[in-house]
């Protein structure tokens, strides 16, 4: 008798573990791992996969009371998906039931497992070699039916005008059939490119992709901004189909995605595959089925779409791979550029990581030799990069300058818009304030739930302004008189979307302006209409936050306003200094890209920091080879790997020994096997939400997943390996 291993299809929240279940006779030459099957569960039948064959049952198994398999479906996952899928249960501490779930969309994990297919319709067999007598043909549409069938065969339903019923009756008589076709089938993959190349390559584009083709290891490829990386992405994709394989490029943020598909359609027509959130549930599934069936050699998306499910996959491209977006944050905790290797490993195929302002781990890899480095370093048709100037904020302040703009960049904006060019002003948070302060007595406006400062937005559905808590959704109106010392000095701090907005629409009553910010950018189209409406020149000025940051190309805009550079940059995280030079590098590089050379105005209140210097120069190597020195010095990643716990509770002081208890565990099992580490407790930096308290727990080590050989965490400790945020 052979044994099976079934994870079931199920609800979230049921139980995790793969139930063991006997195949009959008759169906094991049809059995799988990966196939989908029918099992009998508590009394009615459940879906679920394969995952393992030739289970050994257990000593205390008695082989009468393993249930047989019902039957074996046509969906099917690929051995080399389920794979995936364990070593992620595996490496990421979650269930394999979790990991899977990442592989498969809802529709059909809910038990809709069927291949979309389509109604067609043809003569019957015994018809088409013999006469059909007029007698049994009536009226003019059944008529009209036989001509179309006998002229072409397996017409679909959409192609024939006639009445279902009309249909039906030569159905009865036996003359014509009905058969169900797959909507997509596979091309033929020689047939790509549909046109020819739009741009020439460079020697430094040649050249790249020659090296690329040739690699056995993961390429980082290390490519200014405006250097060409798309074209070098388009002509290895190609290649990689010519060989019958598929493609996945990932995008970092939905609102890349028009642009992105905007530079493929013309070369690959209807034959993409399309992932991002913004997809409902059935249109999910749709295009999970265009990968799947074949009829999608190419599939552009956000983080997810790492796990289409390509079966020949030849290439895997991570655009703006320095994005933070390319690490889930929730269960599992997954990092895309790790999956990509991984799926390297099982596929044979080739990993690509693209930016400007490669991550640190990429680069330190690189220099060790675990990735090939390739670099573009100059732009397309030799373009200049932009000028930026620095403006030291308290300097304005102390001439009494209380704009949110500085003279320097009101008068560039004013020069620009003169000459009919776009500009860009970038604000790193969503809102009109970062919080509401009392000037006399510093009171701040709390959510009474969680232990975070309260943000003042107008619009957003409401008549009126409105204080927001954008961790629970408490909202209320605002105060007129501070609470605490009844002063009328209550106003808002800090620079959102919103102020901005008003603010340049002040002093540029005649520029066109639009928005883009979570809040403008909601609804199911999300970016794509604002993208659209700027690109075409039907705006002047776009004010938006890190969405706009990204990878996008507009070739009319000549400014680009930074309205404050310092926010984030003293958040208690080792990474705030990389994450401000590649947010300052990349806003940069998204003007200057047409015939004018762009120029940036960067806006702060500590022009004299290194990250800030570095960035404003356009200096990766310096500010790298630093950065570098000082994650050794200190023993932080690359060159180690933390392992970060969220552990909640509501009563904070049993929370704290609670922490403790299993701290000193933590710590003998490192002492034991002689490794070093760092075991750091600490509030979270909301430390309160909706009345129960978090806590992180954060180990440093060069190999910390040692500890899970010897300890299992907690209930309610939620895991986090490779964490990008430490806070």
């Amino acid at each position: 008798m052979t044994y099976i291993q079934v994870i079931i299809l199920k609800r979230a929240g049921e139980f995790d573990d793969p139930l063991t279940y006997s195949v009959p006779k008759e169906l094991e030459s049809e059995c799988a791992v990966g196939k989908g099957v029918h099992v009998p569960l508590r009394n009615r039948t459940a879906l679920g996969i394969i995952t393992e064959i030739d289970v050994k049952l257990a000593k205390d198994i008695s082989p009468d009371k393993v249930k047989p398999i019902k039957d074996i479906t046509s969906f099917y996952l690929n051995e080399k998906q389920i794979e995936l899928a364990k070593r992620i249960a595996d490496y990421y501490r979650t269930s394999l039931t979790r990991s899977l779930r990442l592989m498969i969309p809802t529709q059909v994990w809910k038990g809709k497992l069927g291949e979309p297919e389509k109604i067609c319709y043809q003569l019957t067999h015994r018809r088409r070699d013999s006469r059909i007598s007029p007698s049994e043909v009536r009226g003019i549409k059944q008529k009209e039916i036989i001509e179309l069938l006998t002229a072409q065969d397996e017409t679909p339903e959409s192609e024939i005008n006639a009445s279902k019923a009309t249909i039906r009756s030569l159905i009865e008589k036996g003359i014509v059939e009905e058969i169900k076709k797959p909507i997509y089938t596979k091309p033929d993959y020689a047939q790509f490119p549909l046109k020819s190349f739009e741009h020439k390559l460079t020697g430094d584009q040649g050249e790249n992709i020659e090296q690329i083709l040739c690699s056995t290891k993961p390429v980082l490829l290390h490519g200014i901004t405006g250097s060409g990386k798309t074209e070098i992405y388009l002509r290895v994709i190609l290649e990689a189909i010519k060989q019958g394989k598929q493609a996945i490029l990932l995008v970092p943020e939905i609102a890349l995605t028009p642009q992105m598909i905007d530079y493929f359609k013309d070369y690959f027509g209807p034959h993409l595959a399309l992932f991002h959130s913004k997809l409902s549930n059935g249109q999910r599934a749709a295009e999970w089925w265009k990968v799947h069936s074949g009829y999608a050699p190419l599939v552009i998306g956000s983080r997810s779409v790492i796990f289409a499910p390509a079966q020949n996959l030849g290439v895997v491209i991570l655009d703006e791979e320095h994005e933070w977006t390319y690490k889930q944050e929730s269960s599992p905790y997954y990092q895309t550029h790790h999956i990509g290797e991984m799926l390297s490993d099982l596929w044979g195929s080739q990993l690509i990581l693209g930016s400007a302002t490669p991550r640190l781990e990429s680069m330190y890899k690189a220099k060790i030799g675990d990735y090939k480095y390739l670099h573009l370093p100059e732009r397309i048709n030799k373009q200049e990069l932009p000028k930026v100037e620095i403006v030291d904020l308290r300097d304005e302040f102390k001439q009494k300058n209380f704009s949110i703009f500085s003279r320097n960049l009101q008068n560039k904006i004013k020069e620009r818009l003169a000459n009919k060019e776009q500009i860009i002003l970038f604000v790193n948070q969503r809102g009109v304030a970062r919080a509401v302060v009392c000037r006399d007595c510093g009171y701040t406006e709390e959510c009474p739930h969680c232990e975070v400062s309260l943000k003042l937005h107008r619009g957003m559905g409401r008549k009126e302004s409105a204080l927001v808590c954008h961790y629970c959704g408490y909202a209320r109106r605002p105060n007129l008189l501070c609470p605490e010392c009844k002063s009328p000095h209550i106003k808002h701090v800090g620079v959102g979307t919103q102020r901005v907005e008003e603010e340049a629409g002040r002093l540029f009553p005649e520029a066109r302006i639009i928005r883009a910010d979570k809040d403008t950018t909601s609804t199911k189209e999300g970016f794509e209409p604002i993208y659209n409406a700027f690109k075409n020149g039907q705006y002047d000025i776009l004010i938006g936050t890190q969405m706009v940051a990204k990878g996008l190309d507009f070739k009319s805009v000549s400014l680009i306003g930074i309205i404050l550079a310092d926010i984030g940059l003293h958040i208690p995280d080792f990474r705030s200094h990389e994450r401000l030079f590649q947010l300052i590098t990349q806003v940069s590089g998204r003007c200057g890209r047409g015939d004018s050379v762009g120029q940036v105005v960067l806006q702060t209140y500590q022009p004299d920091h290194f990250a800030i210097e570095r960035a404003a120069e356009h200096d990766y190597q310096n500010f790298s080879e630093n950065e570098l020195k000082f994650r050794e010095k200190l023993g932080y990643p690359p060159f180690s790997n933390l392992i970060k716990f969220t552990v909640v509770g509501s009563d904070l002081p049993k929370l704290r020994k609670h922490i403790k208890i299993e701290e000193e565990t933590l710590e003998d099992i490192f002492k034991i096997n002689n490794l070093k580490f760092k075991i750091v407790s600490a509030p979270a930096m909301i430390p309160k939400m909706a009345n129960r308290y978090y806590y992180h727990v954060l180990i440093r080590a060069k190999k910390p997943h040692i500890i899970f050989d010897h300890w299992k965490p907690p209930k309610g400790w939620r895991v986090d390996v490779d964490p990008i945020h430490t806070t």
